[in-house]
């Protein structure tokens, strides 16, 4: 099973804060079948240099993963939680971005960015640039006045989404995350793992609560999706 949003490379954003606590969490993820995992440290474009940015999480990505060998822990690979910013749609360096060397970008949002600007920009990312786009746990913008629009965008333009494990019981969250699910607007569940003792991985416990609540039908799609995603990931490092 594949993790495809995930703060395990140490020391570059929110997330992990050193190499053991990377491990920690590594190894919280293979217990509950995580056996691939994508790391995905932010980017804000409005305060981060490109250059310097690539280069940071590279090298820690590059550390962790020599710091692993021989661990027996899930498989990293190299991604980004961009934050969206106006005009992405055109920007060269959304490649920079992608899951490892495929065209998938974990796109994060703000209640107040969502709008026709927006819009457009994901479509110029899919029609211009062949990008995948992945909403990132799109629950969290359920209180945007514009969050319904939002649903029919991306029901409309067949857009990813993605929801986190960890929203299935936080109360500002298990409801609406249940019912985008059943709802059939989610095409992937995920930790957004940040530490061993905080923000921890929960895909386990969270697929038992859909099939649970929603049937084994809705936490199987969930999984096969990532496995699907897993397949191209692996076809592409080859």
């Amino acid at each position: 099973m594949l993790d495809i949003h995930s703060h395990i490379l140490p020391g570059v954003d929110d997330g992990s804060k050193s190499l053991d606590e990377s491990v920690k969490i590594l190894e919280m993820m293979k217990e509950q079948g995580i056996t691939d995992v994508i790391a995905t440290p932010h980017f804000y474009a409005f305060r981060e240099n490109l250059d310097e940015y690539l280069k940071k999480i590279q090298d820690s990505y590059n550390l962790l993963k020599s710091y692993v060998a021989g661990m027996n822990l899930p498989d990293i690979y190299l991604g980004t939680e961009v934050l969206y910013y106006y005009n992405i749609g055109e920007s060269e360096s959304v490649y920079n971005f992608t899951f490892g060397n495929t065209m998938y970008l974990l796109l994060e949002l703000t209640s107040s960015c969502i709008g026709d600007d927006l819009f457009k920009d994901i479509r110029n990312l899919r029609d211009k640039k062949g990008i995948i786009p992945v909403i990132a746990h799109i629950e969290r913008y359920h209180k945007s006045p514009n969050f319904k629009k939002l649903l029919k965008f991306i029901s409309k333009e067949n857009i990813q989404a993605q929801v986190n494990a960890s929203s299935l019981f936080d109360d500002d969250y298990t409801k609406i995350t249940l019912k985008l699910i059943k709802k059939g607007y989610i095409t992937y569940i995920a930790t957004d793992s940040h530490s061993a003792t905080g923000r921890v991985p929960m895909m386990n416990r969270a697929l038992k609560f859909i099939s649970n609540h929603r049937g084994n039908h809705y936490s199987g799609a969930l999984i096969r999706n990532s496995e699907k995603m897993l397949d191209e990931i692996t076809e592409a490092s080859n």
